[in-house]
């Protein structure tokens, strides 16, 4: 492997892996229960244990380019995760939108707990059982 492509490579796992572990400061706690494909409109799947499995070219172009920060500063939009590591999105979350870049209390809480727009703990307790 190249080291310019081993650097990006490097770049792109630390970046998202910041993503995952910033969860609570980016305010991604919420996911949209009615879709039937957590995937559909993610940019970016990661594992149970953080590895990132796969991503869109777009968002890596964005990395590469400095638009999207080491740190996730810059990322908008659907992080998928892969809970029980059989490659496949299991729930999807929302990084960055909505007001404030977070989708409000409100709304995450308004609906049923196993349909719709939801909040993560609530769909873990209430549906999940975990």
């Amino acid at each position: 492997m190249s080291s310019r492509r081993r650097r990006f490579t490097a770049i792109l796992t630390g970046a998202l892996a910041s993503l995952l572990i910033a969860s609570t400061a980016l305010g991604f706690e919420c996911t949209n229960l009615s879709k039937s494909d957590p995937m559909a409109g993610a940019q970016v799947l990661i594992g149970p244990s953080g590895e990132i499995l796969w991503t869109t070219n777009g968002l890596a172009n964005r990395l590469e380019r400095g638009l999207v920060g080491p740190d996730g500063e810059g990322f908008h939009g659907i992080l998928a995760l892969d809970l029980d590591g059989d490659d496949v999105a299991d729930v999807s979350t929302y990084v960055g939108v909505g007001p404030d870049g977070e989708i409000p209390i409100e709304a995450q809480l308004r609906g049923p707990a196993c349909r719709g727009m939801s909040n993560l703990g609530i769909y873990f307790e209430q549906c999940l059982g975990v």
